[in-house]
């Protein structure tokens, strides 16, 4: 299935080279030229950029609940979809309830968690279907872990001081170039969250392994994430918390673990 992504493979990578080029350059300049923290448009993506990686466990929690027969697996699918749902009410509740985060957090997402097993339950979905959208599920708690795992992992390693916190101080000289390391110091800019959350729709590419219908229009699997990210990325560079670097590297993470688990998954399909 990797084949049929090929020139869109090709395409993404020459963007990244491009942008991270122009990055090494103009890094501070873009984010000087863009700053708008009151943009409406901006701090609605700040609030909502992420949700494609919130939503997985909620989904794949569902998913794994209706596909599995044993009881133990049925269990542990409704743990994932709640826990997942808890998570995404903490998401949805830092940036939309003032007072009371975690009550709202928590009722919103547990909320949340019984509409999708509800309305699972109504969703019918062919016996020979349950396998493969199993598997999909299960890879999709896989690869938002790691890609958790790997942006995190970054951030601390990297230590660089977000273009906001240079305007607060006044003290542009603490820039650093993202070829630069900084090492463990508080500092979270490279690589951006928000754009490694919002590339977490690229699962949209494991699509077309499930009917042919979808193999038809597996194009519109790769450009609705890619658009979407893209939107992410540019107004994580207009609300001054990322730069141009950043958020190329918060999507090709997600991108390329997700490219990763399309290799792993063809290879398993073809050793059947």
């Amino acid at each position: 299935m990797i084949k049929k992504y090929k020139t869109n493979i090709i395409f993404f990578f020459c963007v990244v080279i491009a942008a991270m080029i122009t990055a090494a350059f103009y890094d501070l300049q873009i984010d000087k030229a863009l700053n708008n923290p009151e943009n409406i448009f901006a701090i609605w993506f700040r609030n909502t950029g992420e949700i494609p990686g919130r939503l997985i466990c909620p989904l794949a929690g569902t998913v794994l609940f209706y596909t599995y027969k044993n009881r133990l697996q049925q269990i542990a699918g409704f743990i994932i979809a709640m826990g997942g749902s808890a998570y995404f009410g903490y998401y949805i509740s830092k940036y939309f309830f003032v007072e009371h985060q975690m009550i709202f957090g928590l009722i919103y997402g547990i909320g949340f968690g019984i509409v999708c097993l509800a309305v699972g339950k109504y969703i019918k979905i062919p016996d020979d279907k349950k396998d493969i959208l199993r598997q999909i599920a299960i890879i999709g708690v896989i690869v938002m872990f790691v890609q958790i795992t790997a942006i995190e992992g970054l951030k601390y390693l990297w230590g660089r001081v977000r273009f906001r916190d240079l305007v607060a101080a006044n003290r542009f000289d603490d820039f650093t170039p993202w070829y630069i390391i900084n090492g463990i110091n508080g500092n979270k800019s490279f690589p951006s969250g928000h754009t490694a959350g919002a590339a977490m729709s690229y699962l949209l590419m494991f699509m077309p392994y499930l009917s042919d219908k979808y193999k038809k229009h597996s194009q519109m699997c790769f450009w609705i994430p890619c658009i979407y990210t893209s939107i992410v990325a540019y107004t994580r560079l207009v609300m001054g918390a990322h730069y141009l670097s950043d958020v190329t590297i918060g999507g090709a993470v997600s991108f390329i673990i997700v490219l990763i688990a399309i290799k792993m998954y063809d290879k398993r399909l073809s050793l059947r």
